[in-house]
């Protein structure tokens, strides 16, 4: 896989990186690894979330360039910001790494799910109280819904936009899990 997102690329990130690189110190890659420290980068921002449903919070996340976190609880009446808490990714951390993500960016059917945005993949609930999963690159809008099962017109969530789902809700539970957002409390 040689390319991220909309003619992005999977890049190295060096400690400190807010960037990303094309070539020398910090070197390419095209697995998705990041090169030398094996961290990756995402090309272009991306931000996440649940849409929908009778919820008073809503809550998103964010990966920008290099491998930089940010989450953000508001209530949704009022539109009062409740918690805010931002952190680069740790460099080659066991879970979730910018890598990962930019690999799944790059994956062919993420790559068309973006090309044909706004897109609905899956059974949409939120007439009864259910929530689409919203995932935003660079303006492109994927919502991914529940399992199709007897839905009429419903299109079946491809299994490279799911995978990209699964680990950007991982990467926002391992986020919140570490010491600096996990410190954040809500008021």
């Amino acid at each position: 896989m040689a390319s991220g997102l909309l003619g992005g690329s999977v890049t190295a990130c060096l400690p400190g990186d807010g960037g990303s690189s094309s070539s020398g110190s910090g070197g390419s890659s095209s697995d998705g690894s990041g090169g030398s420290d094996g961290c990756g980068c995402v090309a272009d921002p991306i931000r996440w979330g649940y849409f929908g449903g009778f919820t008073p919070n809503a809550e998103t996340s964010a990966l920008s360039p290099c491998r930089f976190f940010s989450f953000e609880r508001r209530a949704i009446r009022g539109d009062r910001l409740l918690m805010t808490c931002s952190q680069e990714l740790e460099a080659c951390e066991e879970g979730v790494s910018a890598g990962d993500v930019a690999s799944a960016l790059g994956h062919p059917d993420v790559v068309a799910a973006l090309a044909a945005a706004p897109v609905l993949y899956g059974r949409d609930a939120r007439p009864v109280d259910g929530s689409l999963f919203r995932i935003q690159v660079d303006g492109a809008v994927v919502d991914v819904g529940y399992e199709c099962g007897e839905a009429p017109d419903c299109v079946p969530i491809p299994d490279g936009v799911a995978a990209l789902a699964d680990a950007l809700r991982t990467l926002t539970q391992e986020q919140l899990a570490r010491q600096t957002c996990g410190a954040v409390a809500t008021p």
